[in-house]
């Protein structure tokens, strides 16, 4: 438990302690965000968008994607290396060069490990059939994929560092973190996530006399700004992870380049 206590305290200090870093490293990111879905609502509309317009629906998912890989790299990597090296992102951090685009073939990289996790889950309920057994052996396979998953995620921050590692390398220095990456990034979220809907239940309430627009704009904000927290405390975790890992892996005294 003291793994867990750690990690959970090095992300709360890191991200409450830096909120202006925070909304460095993200802000840019998520505002642009938040005009696309402006123009989602104005361009598409209607009450069923799919059945009105739904080429302009798949182009726009396509965009969002590509969008979600890009900022995600691009916020990952700034706040690693703020974590691990201080170096501290511009006003306007919209970065996306050569550092960013490999993190971006390492996390699809991890996507398609998902992917064959749920392939395998896909597998045991053609072979079971039976829903009872089919969610009994899914929940036994993920028992086993999580921490493995969270373990090999070190890969993402050693790539923004730029000390790549393999995903050998990263399950090994990641022995006994995985559950404790799992369970901060869990913990962590839940409050933020819960109170986001609590919010967006009472301004709702509050703003049930205003247009719409006026109140989809206010909850998106709202959720922004819960996206922006969550995120970033997420990517800490794995900041957080991979200090320790790296210190177990190096003995008492880290590398001082990684964590001047």
């Amino acid at each position: 438990m003291n793994k867990l206590k750690q990690l959970l305290t090095d992300s709360l200090s890191l991200v409450f302690g830096n909120l202006d870093i925070v909304f460095r490293a993200a802000g840019s990111w998520f505002a642009l965000q938040f005009l696309l879905m402006l123009i989602l609502q104005s361009a598409i509309g209607g009450t069923d968008p799919q059945a009105a317009n739904p080429g302009a629906v798949a182009t726009f998912a396509l965009l969002a994607l590509v969008f979600s890989l890009v900022a995600s790299a691009s916020i990952s990597v700034a706040w690693h290396r703020f974590g691990l090296l201080e170096e501290r992102p511009g006003a306007i951090q919209l970065k996306f060069g050569g550092l960013e685009f490999a993190f971006v073939m390492r996390m699809l990289l991890l996507a398609l490990i998902m992917v064959g996790i749920w392939l395998v889950v896909a597998l045991i309920h053609g072979l079971l059939g039976a829903p009872a057994l089919t969610g009994v052996a899914a929940i036994v396979v993920f028992i086993f994929a999580i921490p493995v998953f969270f373990r090999l995620s070190l890969i993402l921050p050693a790539t923004a560092v730029e000390r790549p590692i393999s995903l050998g390398e990263a399950y090994s220095m990641g022995e006994g973190l995985g559950w404790y990456m799992f369970l901060a990034t869990f913990l962590l979220s839940l409050p933020f996530v819960l109170g986001g809907l609590a919010l967006e239940y009472l301004v709702g309430l509050a703003a049930s006399g205003l247009p719409l627009l006026i109140l989809q704009i206010k909850v998106m904000i709202l959720n922004l700004l819960v996206q922006i927290i969550v995120t970033v405390l997420g990517i800490s975790v794995l900041t957080a992870g991979y200090r320790m890992a790296t210190g177990q892996a190096e003995g008492a005294n880290p590398d001082p380049g990684v964590f001047q």
